[in-house]
């Protein structure tokens, strides 16, 4: 399952650690005091989607960790999926010895090759959620990019507001620095945004392929796991 077709290319996992983004220029908060609150206004509407931000990034954050976790009990489930083929296995052998009747041997064949298929689906489901994490990695990656660009948007609604009232402060920032840093951003955060929206197509049919697979194994008697959902859109409910 974690063959070159649903592999990631460095280049694009790297994406979000290659060139940190630069430091927001910081415009100067006093002139903001000589506004009255129809030229705020612009501000605390880019404001608001900063706080927007922060919180998109902390449900982000969450939903990594509940990635992480699904991935763990499935690392689990694996483990007693290869538990079951060995005594299987086991129970096989010991019946040929001791020389069973056929239908026994081909009631044993058959629990044999139904723990084989619960490993294959324990595999296939694995690497789902493998690559799921890597998908609530991309979203984290991509939320963060977003605050950034929120922090830039917020300095520049800040200048913006301050020169059309002719505020003495707006004269000592640099508008050119800040529209430069803000269209990076804007850049940076449509790169991981694809990013991860590539990764959750190709974690579309990693389970696909699973639920095909599980579903020829679903009816018979182990342990029900807890259910796993399917790939959406980023933020999504658990």
């Amino acid at each position: 399952m974690r063959n070159a077709r649903w592999g990631v290319p460095a280049c694009a996992l790297a994406l979000a650690c290659a060139s940190s983004p630069k430091p927001v220029q910081k415009v100067d908060d006093s002139g903001l005091a000589r506004l009255d609150e129809s030229q705020m206004q612009p501000v605390d509407d880019a404001r608001v989607e900063q706080g927007r931000a922060q919180d998109t990034l902390a449900r982000s954050r969450a939903n990594e960790a509940d990635a992480q976790a699904r991935l763990e009990v499935a690392k689990t489930e694996r483990g007693v999926a290869d538990a079951q083929l060995k005594r299987a296995l086991a129970e096989r052998d010991l019946l040929k010895r001791q020389y069973a009747p056929q239908d026994q041997l081909a009631r044993a064949d058959e629990e044999v090759r139904a723990a084989q298929d619960r490993i294959r689906a324990a595999d296939m489901k694995r690497a789902y959620l493998e690559r799921m994490v890597q998908v609530a990695q991309a979203d984290r990656n991509a939320a963060a990019a977003h605050l950034e660009t929120a922090g830039a948007m917020v300095e520049q609604a800040k200048l913006r507001a301050m020169s059309a009232a002719d505020v003495p402060q707006a004269q000592s920032a640099n508008g050119g620095a800040i529209e430069s840093r803000l269209a990076e951003a804007q850049v940076r955060e449509a790169q991981l945004r694809k990013q991860a929206a590539d990764l959750r197509a190709t974690a579309v049919d990693a389970y696909n392929q699973w639920q095909q697979t599980d579903a020829r194994v679903r009816t018979l008697a182990r342990p029900e796991p807890l259910p796993v959902p399917p790939p959406t859109g980023p933020n999504s409910p658990r």
